[in-house]
């Protein structure tokens, strides 16, 4: 039996603890959702961030430079939800130079069923090769009949694109977009540099998928770009690729291949007469051996074409026929980094018979967030 002070003394604590745990309460429960407050709104102004560096190393015996490694750039992505209605997309390249390029600056708005919009500087959606970026190619080269009609990188200007995604059974999308009018130049060699007022370049696209088997997909493209130039002349652009792509079902991961060939073509309309200027394609085959080894073949060839081992005994450049092959091997531990290790030989005999070869080696790595490459 308890004594009279025992029982004041617990019921004394008794007390005490509870005015702690009301207390504790009292402080605790305002800092949780004042930490939870700012973690929301920091994860909403904060921007999806990522950055890629890409290596390059050629030892070339046609060209006048060093062999060595070099530093080719540095891409910074941003990327964020604006509103319900908005998606901002960014690319921003460092170069090796030094120069700054806001490559991509772009909106998206997906609140319209089966149509999607693109406002910004837009990287336009022309071609199969022409929507990648640099760190994405699959040889370490361009294909040389793309710095000859669209551009080394694809066709790259600010303006509106919209893509339509139609009903019919099977993956079918139609895509026009109009631009900003501009002169040509060493990443646009389309010359839509018209001061009339009527000058606004336009661009079609179709893109077609289709189901071959379970593991293989079939897509058919086509893609066409018009404007005015300089000389008030009608410019055009115009290419058509096949792609076939494989991924096995129970080792997606492992094994898989891609053939894929594109066709481009630059050309101007002159007295009523369109004038080819420039064309060619190329084939390539890619094959992954395991999760990270990959093995690639192109074959391709480009007529009335400059190159930066055809040139003049001024060096300047000579346009001509230039048949070119590439085999390359990639070591690719992540999604995140590779390496690759390539070979090309090419020659011209129009006018100026020349070969080259060289070998070249590539590394790239990539942090953050960064988003998916086109399919």
């Amino acid at each position: 039996m308890s004594s009279p002070r025992i029982t004041a003394v617990c019921a004394a604590c008794a007390s005490w603890y509870a005015l702690a745990a009301m207390f504790a309460c009292l402080v605790c429960v305002p800092a949780v959702a004042i930490a939870q407050t700012s973690s929301m709104f920091s994860n909403l102004a904060n921007p999806a961030i990522g950055m890629n560096a890409l290596f390059t190393g050629q030892a070339a015996h046609n060209l006048d430079e060093p062999y060595g490694l070099d530093f080719d750039e540095a891409e910074i992505s941003l990327i964020s939800v604006v509103d319900p209605y908005w998606t901002l997309t960014s690319n921003i390249v460092f170069t090796g130079g030094g120069e700054v390029d806001p490559e991509e600056v772009w909106v998206r708005n997906t609140s319209i069923p089966s149509l999607q919009l693109k406002l910004g500087k837009i990287r336009g959606t022309f071609g199969k090769h022409g929507l990648l970026h640099t760190h994405a190619f699959p040889f370490i080269q361009a294909p040389i009949i793309m710095p000859n009609t669209i551009g080394e990188e694809g066709f790259k200007d600010p303006g509106l694109e919209a893509a339509y995604l139609t009903p019919l059974p099977w993956f079918a999308e139609i895509t026009g977009g109009v631009y900003h009018a501009k002169d040509p130049s060493d990443e646009n060699p389309l010359d839509f540099g018209s001061t009339r007022h009527d000058n606004l370049p336009v661009l079609a696209h179709l893109k077609n998928q289709f189901d071959v088997t379970g593991e293989t997909t079939l897509e058919l493209g086509a893609s066409y770009l018009r404007g005015r130039g300089t000389d008030d002349l009608i410019h055009t652009a115009s290419g058509a690729d096949v792609t076939f792509r494989n991924v096995p079902a129970r080792s997606s991961n492992r094994h898989g291949w891609i053939l894929q060939g594109e066709y481009l073509e630059r050309g101007s309309r002159v007295g009523g007469s369109y004038v080819k200027e420039a064309h060619g394609g190329y084939g390539s085959f890619q094959y992954r051996l395991s999760q990270i080894w990959w093995v690639g073949v192109r074959g391709e060839r480009a007529y009335d074409s400059f190159t930066d081992f055809v040139v003049d005994d001024l060096g300047d450049p000579i346009p001509g026929k230039v048949t070119r092959g590439n085999a390359n091997i990639a070591w690719t531990p992540s999604e995140f980094s590779f390496l690759r290790l390539e070979y090309s030989h090419a020659k011209t005999n129009d006018g100026v018979n020349t070969t080259d070869d060289r070998i070249m080696i590539q590394m790239s790595y990539t942090i953050g967030y960064h988003p998916a490459h086109a399919y």
